[in-house]
């Protein structure tokens, strides 16, 4: 029996095609831009290998782009064609979930990866599918639990081990937890300093805990130390920015932007998340962002009908509102005519991503009541557009600025005090705080709101 290197079985008729598929879950789990190479290699080696035509059609769905769909199409023909009576059980959940995620369903596919590790726990790449898919479906209790329920069928004796150990990291930071997860997640990159996951989950527990100083040596990294990466690159990048944004740094932020993050045209949706709402944090703070949001909006501007992921679509909206680009009504009105079919993700859409998006447009045109009327009841309840705590704090900023422009001074004063009761030592919160307060004619408090972003 031919097996992969956990011991799970492989229908494959080559032992060089089951070490390349195990090569390509390393490439997909450390981002590696070799990884087309690996995948060649795999089918050089048994062009029949239906598991192998699964993992292909994960990383096309994974994607995020209505052209890795249609990829993740085709693969999931292939793989049905050479699917047979001879494949595991295991296999044929993988070409199930495969299915069910290539036709929109992401909770399903969830569904059937967490049934594949009840059965199977060291199967590490349902284990990854379940949990980064979660992530983005802002189910973060389920992101945590679907690894740990599997954590004790693993320990170091099992290849990639660590990958383990920093899903679980960054389950319990998103659920709070920032003690387990910072002691998960640093043991997990001892295991392999090349795993960018968990290295960004420690990451993720410095900025909710407002430790930015500590932030920026975590990751004191040269520019070219991930030059052979795709995709979490630029976002460990960008948060290294965030740590900088919140030590009131602009230019340091601006000059990452411009250095490792804005990635020029190999453009993923991570990279719309990051360069979008860096440039509003900045700007949001009274920084000036330059010819970048017109640079920006030229790429968002062929977004308007991706609504493949949430999260996207309410950063794809910000540099066309921003620019005052004619996109920018096409992509509400496109994402309007998406929340009206029947499906999960249009449900989703219908209740969470449309009154965001009307939000960040709303802002951008001056109707910053509107931005408050639609922010203020959903601050404590964004997880369904998906991302992290970290990454949706924007909206939190946008609210807070939309309260002070409308000349809410009281709700400003509410928002920003609570900013700088959880972020402690954040420059811009203070200096937000000092103008609510004096907007709400407490000039004395502003003052010492003052003194502390000094």
């Amino acid at each position: 029996m031919i097996t992969d290197e956990r011991g799970l079985a492989l229908t494959t008729t080559s032992v060089e095609a089951a070490r390349a598929f195990d090569d390509v879950v390393t490439c997909y789990l450390e981002y590696r831009l070799r990884i087309g190479g690996a995948i060649k290699a795999m089918f050089a080696a048994d062009p029949a290998f239906c598991l192998g035509r699964v993992l292909v059609g994960y990383l096309m769905v994974a994607r995020g782009t209505p052209e890795g769909r249609a990829d993740a199409r085709t693969a999931l023909a292939k793989a049905e064609a050479l699917a047979g009576d001879h494949l595991t059980e295991r296999e044929r959940r993988h070409l199930a979930a495969l299915r069910a995620w290539t036709e929109g369903d992401g909770f399903k596919a969830c569904r059937l990866w967490e049934e594949i590790l009840v059965a199977w726990p060291r199967d590490l790449l349902a284990l990854r599918l379940a949990h980064f898919q979660s992530f983005w479906l802002g189910t973060h209790r389920r992101m945590r639990n679907v690894v740990v329920r599997a954590l004790p069928a693993w320990d170091a004796s099992v290849p990639r081990y660590g990958d383990v150990l920093g899903m679980a990291a960054f389950g319990h930071e998103e659920l709070g937890d920032y003690a387990t997860a910072e002691r998960l997640g640093r043991r997990a990159v001892e295991l392999n300093p090349e795993d960018m996951w968990s290295i960004h989950a420690v990451a993720h527990v410095m900025e909710m805990q407002d430790r930015h100083h500590e932030g920026v040596r975590w990751l004191d990294y040269a520019p070219e130390r991930w030059a052979d990466r795709a995709g979490m690159r630029t976002h460990l990048w960008w948060h290294k920015a965030l740590f900088h944004f919140e030590r009131f740094e602009l230019d340091a932020v601006l000059a990452l932007y411009d250095e490792v993050i804005d990635p020029g045209e190999d453009f993923f949706y991570i990279d719309m998340q990051n360069c979008a709402s860096l440039l509003a944090r900045v700007e949001l703070m009274g920084g000036r962002v330059g010819e970048r949001w017109a640079a920006l909006a030229d790429r968002a501007a062929g977004w308007v009908d991706n609504h493949l992921m949430a999260f996207t679509d309410v950063h794809t909206i910000m540099p066309l509102a921003r620019e005052r680009r004619p996109e920018a009504a096409r992509h509400l009105a496109s994402l309007e005519a998406f929340a009206g079919t029947g499906d999960d993700n249009a449900r989703r859409a219908r209740e969470h991503v449309l009154p965001v998006c009307h939000a960040v447009d709303a802002f951008y045109r001056g109707d910053f009541a509107t931005t408050v009327e639609l922010l203020c009841p959903r601050k404590d309840d964004l997880a369904p557009i998906g991302g992290s705590h970290a990454q949706r704090d924007v909206f939190h900023l946008m609210l807070l600025e939309a309260a002070l422009r409308s000349g809410r001074f009281d709700l400003a004063r509410a928002l920003a005090g609570e900013r700088v009761t959880l972020r402690p030592h954040s420059h811009g919160s203070w200096l937000k705080y000092a103008e609510a307060l004096e907007g709400a004619g407490d000039v004395e408090r502003a003052v010492v709101a003052r003194s502390h972003a000094a």
